[in-house]
């Protein structure tokens, strides 16, 4: 079993809009995955259309009270949905200094005989404890960074917190950054592009989500950019970045 996360601790960066369609992308080019909601606010469930998301999820198997598989849900094209669930904001809210509460998805996910291929789960912004779990337990991080100033003020912190968790974890922590909402008509130029990778080389996805506000149409009545307009830019974007993680970094085959 693979695990991939979404993450950025910024907020407003699309790692809700990204973890679905890439999620969908991924499993329609053969590649069934489980998405997990591991953000309180439940935002991916209502991107998938449970506008009225389950009450449990994910927090019942931090609480140890379920498996994996027992909260999973059948959402559409090989894709499952492990929703938040009521109880993740109230078990997020304890110390970080816990060590052992910090280990605990690792823990939980070395010990799954689940046959899902990928884990791909959406990371809250400001979540300290949630976000350490996600950090120590995790195969891989897909990094949304806005192509201008602000993404690029925020790659060395982002880098640093990268370099921090790995020592944390005893093992190197793969990362790869994904150009996010960059606009249609003001797409980054070699220069800018090479002034953002020159910080991280070799950690950059070739492939660009452009901006489009046919993604917020779909997001918006929970459906994903292939089931809304499937043959749009955006779902090109996506459909060529599956391709490349799978290619890159994914051992999917």
């Amino acid at each position: 079993m693979q695990t991939v996360a979404v993450f950025n601790p910024q907020s407003g960066v699309g790692k809700t809009t990204l973890c679905a369609n890439l999620g969908h992308a991924l499993a329609l080019a053969g590649h069934p995955l489980t998405l997990v909601d591991f953000d309180p606010a439940g935002d991916l469930s209502a991107s998938l259309g449970l506008f009225r998301a389950p009450t449990q999820g994910i927090d019942q198997v931090l609480l140890e009270q379920a498996t994996l598989e027992a909260v999973s849900i059948s959402t559409r094209d090989e894709v499952h949905l492990i929703p938040a669930g009521s109880r993740l904001s109230e078990w997020a809210s304890g110390s970080i200094s816990d060590m052992e509460k910090g280990k605990l998805l690792g823990r939980l996910l070395s010990a799954e005989s689940s046959e899902t291929d990928l884990l791909l789960f959406d990371c809250p912004s400001n979540a300290d404890l949630l976000i350490a779990n996600i950090l120590l337990a995790v195969d891989w991080l897909l990094i949304p960074l806005p192509g201008d100033d602000a993404g690029a003020e925020s790659l060395p912190h982002l880098l640093q917190t990268i370099e921090t968790f790995s020592r944390a974890r005893g093992r190197p922590l793969n990362y790869l950054f994904v150009m996010n909402r960059i606009p249609v008509r003001r797409r980054l130029t070699g220069v800018a592009a090479s002034k953002f990778s020159a910080l991280a080389p070799g950690h950059f996805c070739k492939s660009v989500i452009c901006q489009s506000d046919q993604l917020e149409q779909a997001r918006q009545i929970g459906r994903t950019i292939f089931e809304s307009r499937s043959g749009s830019r955006p779902a090109s974007d996506f459909s060529q970045l599956a391709s490349e993680l799978v290619r890159r970094s994914l051992s999917l085959e």
